[in-house]
């Protein structure tokens, strides 16, 4: 029986653009909380009212929304995706006022909760974009639209021209590091040597000060045990097959991201944001050789 032609278009930029999305309503949570630290946390209020920045946000998300309303072209979609991303960011920002009964912007889950859902939103849109291949009508439909109209880089906004330079600028520099001869062993020696250590806190057989964990939530202890387990078992395969070590390298840095991490941020809050830097770098150099091999 012949499958059934679906009638709805998929977009190949669908990937780049839920991409863009994402980075920069992480860089404006991020820009805003630092902004709003840095100055006392002052407040808009003229007279009685309070205007909450989560409503700049939602006109941003707004004119995103008429922006994709109103044009068909690739870069105005482009440019649409980086006004929604900064409408999100501003807007979930505020979500610890949303959840509790006091209006408590300082909620110390809201942290935590806020990468919970940035986590589901990169599986998600990962999903989106890793889904069944196009089919021939849709890539039809693409490709004339793209004749017509332009591509996502098809544009004059210097927005877009000032993202696409800090990205290239930020994927230069770390292509530029891995690259360094000799750079991913000594990455994973230190790695190696922190997981192996954390689980030997853990088991009480070590216990450096400049590593200390006292404070570490039980949640957060159990990832980390989950994680230096996974780094023992690709120490045990190292000698037989680099490759599986690796692979087990690579299974307990997604087990931090996504499991420890989010702990972390609830009990370090934005701090946290170091240690998750240092896992992407792991799993950067990680990546890194497990496509080399692949080549």
């Amino acid at each position: 029986m012949r499958k059934r032609q679906s009638p709805l278009v998929r977009d190949t930029d669908t990937g780049n653009l839920l991409e863009l999305l994402m980075v920069v309503a992480v860089a404006t949570i991020l820009i805003n909380r630092v902004i709003l630290a840095a100055t006392g946390y002052p407040q808009l209020s003229p007279g009685d009212l309070h205007i909450a920045h989560m409503l700049w946000g939602g006109m941003l998300m707004f004119i995103a929304l008429v922006m994709l309303f109103r044009y068909w072209n690739p870069s105005v979609r482009r440019l649409a995706a980086f006004f929604g991303g900064m409408g999100f960011g501003l807007f979930i920002d505020e979500l610890g006022k949303f959840i509790t009964d006091n209006n408590d912007y300082f909620y110390k889950p809201t942290i935590a909760v806020i990468y919970v859902i940035f986590i589901l939103m990169y599986l998600l849109f990962r999903g989106f974009a890793e889904k069944s291949e196009l089919s021939s009508r849709e890539l039809q439909v693409n490709g004339n639209l793209r004749r017509d109209l332009g591509d996502l880089h098809d544009t004059s906004s210097k927005l877009l021209k000032w993202y696409d330079a800090v990205k290239k600028q930020f994927e230069d520099s770390v292509d530029r590091i891995i690259a360094i001869k000799g750079f991913i062993p000594v990455l994973m020696i230190v790695f190696v040597f922190l997981n192996l250590t954390q689980l030997g806190i853990i088991f009480g057989v070590i216990s450096p000060g400049w590593l200390p964990m006292n404070d570490t939530s039980g949640f957060s202890i159990v990832g980390i045990f989950i994680s230096g387990v996974m780094v023992l078992m690709g120490v045990l395969v190292l000698r037989r097959s680099l490759h599986h070590a690796f692979l087990w390298f690579k299974r307990a840095v997604l087990v931090s991201i996504f499991i420890t991490q989010i702990f972390l941020f609830y009990h370090s809050q934005l701090t946290a944001i170091w240690g998750l830097a240092v896992d992407l770098l792991f799993y950067a150099g990680i990546e890194n050789y497990l496509g080399k091999r692949l080549v």
